[in-house]
């Protein structure tokens, strides 16, 4: 039988004076069902899925102890550090959980104050010792969540100027077209463009042509709507 979620008598946020409420955040109805039904039908003592949506602003607003935040819930949804600021604010505990393992964002997303991720590959075990340990206002630290920390790539320390000259770049105009933005000449955008292709290139990461360039500033989230 799988272990139950254990609460703390009492504690300063409320965890622990009843059920645990917890928010089910993610942008795919059968991920959602299916975590519900398998935290309110396992038998887990003192679990209340009082939300059961994609909207984190929803959420927020109902008031909840611990969130099951998807790190990605599609076009148009808050990015994964606005959600976790938002649930945090509200006064409840987040774990991050994805199919894919997006070090940036997990990592986006600690920073803004979640504390743990799983994985949607793991067991339902985990899950719950998961939701335990952030219940109680704890770091969870996963093997899985190391991992991806620890091979989480560096990003290059570009110039303001060297932003703007790789943006425009990466949307496909030519150096022309970027000087003439810019105010500046074909060669200097050049310039800037061999200093970012430098700069990758010094935190292993190759940017040699257009298409890769394009794909290391858009994995950083440096490109519009990324």
């Amino acid at each position: 039988m799988a272990p139950s979620v254990i609460l703390p008598p009492e504690s300063e946020n409320g965890i622990g004076r009843g059920q645990l409420r917890v928010g089910i955040i993610d942008d795919h109805e059968l991920v959602r069902q299916g975590l519900r039904s398998l935290l309110i039908d396992s038998g887990s003592a003192g679990v209340d899925v009082v939300y059961c949506g994609q909207d984190p602003r929803e959420c927020s607003a109902i008031g909840i102890d611990v969130a099951l935040l998807d790190v990605d819930l599609g076009s148009g949804s808050p990015a994964v550090d606005a959600s976790v600021t938002l649930l945090v604010e509200a006064g409840a505990a987040v774990l991050l959980i994805s199919a894919f393992e997006d070090a940036r964002s997990i990592q986006q997303g600690l920073a803004a104050g979640a504390l743990g991720f799983v994985p949607k590959r793991v067991s339902f075990d985990v899950l719950q010792e998961a939701l335990a340990t952030v219940a109680a206002q704890e770091l969870y630290l996963s093997v899985d969540l190391a991992a991806i920390l620890a091979a989480a790539v560096q990003a290059p320390d570009l110039s303001p100027r060297e932003l703007d000259a790789l943006r425009l770049y990466a949307s496909g105009l030519s150096m022309t077209a970027v000087g003439r933005k810019m105010g500046i000449s074909p060669h200097t955008a050049k310039e800037y463009i061999d200093r970012v292709r430098t700069k990758y290139a010094a935190v292993g990461r190759s940017a040699r042509t257009r298409t890769e360039l394009y794909a290391e500033a858009r994995s950083d989230g440096l490109l519009p709507g990324t």
